[in-house]
């Protein structure tokens, strides 16, 4: 899983003045990933996220955005997105409610992720990564990753979708993905641990609820002053 930065366009003709290293400004910004972030900052086309299709792999199904304030060359404080790359595991209560829809049947209670529109999905964002199973319900997620309060929050407005180009950010779109996002606040919580994340359909979980997918991150911060959005793209390939 690569990170890769994308600057604000005000950034553009002073985007040689920039260093990592010493520079306080940019202390979020570790040395280990200086090579990637000039990389970026050394082209032009700092708002266009589809360049980012270059760098992943059809299997990475997840995108992770966290977007952070930095003081640019110019003094002013402007956002700059990190981009994560990762993949996920349909649990098998997840291939059952893709199997119920396409045959036009209806899920149950408890197994209804929002496709249909009569339920509900919800993303759901831990600490610790732990070894995902097919199998797993919320009380395998639970235990091996713990579920960071104020992150339990229904997808984004007119998710689930399919071909979602309504947001550049979702580098894993395609008209034949169904897509799933969630767009957490700056103050909604905050958390230096993140690692974990699943899709469910319960604002209160219990050990039995069903989960659509699990998937992890490499692991991050988001603090008070980030803002942060998760992309799922589920896609079927040749089968």
């Amino acid at each position: 899983m690569n990170r890769k930065y994308q600057l604000p366009n005000s950034w553009e003709d002073k985007i040689e003045t920039i260093k990592i290293k010493g520079a306080k400004p940019f202390d979020k910004i570790q040395n280990s990933k200086q090579e990637a972030y000039e990389s970026w900052a050394d082209h032009a086309g700092y708002n266009n996220a589809s360049r980012y299709k270059k760098k992943q792999a059809r299997s990475d199904n997840v995108i992770r955005v966290l977007s952070f304030p930095e003081v640019s060359p110019s003094g002013k404080q402007e956002m700059i997105k990190e981009f994560d790359f990762s993949h996920n595991l349909v649990t098998d209560n997840g291939e059952i409610y893709y199997a119920k829809l396409g045959a036009g049947e209806a899920a149950a209670t408890n197994e209804d992720f929002g496709g249909t529109g009569a339920g509900t999905g919800f993303f759901d964002m831990g600490t610790v990564g732990y070894a995902e199973n097919e199998t797993d319900v919320y009380t395998q997620y639970s235990a091996g990753a713990s579920s960071i309060s104020g992150s339990i929050v229904t997808f984004t407005g007119g998710y689930p979708k399919t071909n979602d180009t309504g947001d550049a950010d979702n580098t894993g779109d395609a008209v034949d993905a169904v897509s799933y996002a969630i767009n957490y606040s700056a103050a909604s919580w905050s958390d230096t641990t993140v690692e974990q994340g699943c899709i469910h359909d319960n604002a209160s979980p219990i050990g039995a609820t069903k989960l659509l997918a699990v998937f992890s991150f490499t692991l991050f911060a988001k603090t008070a002053s980030d803002t942060l959005k998760v992309f799922v793209n589920h896609a079927f390939e040749n089968q």
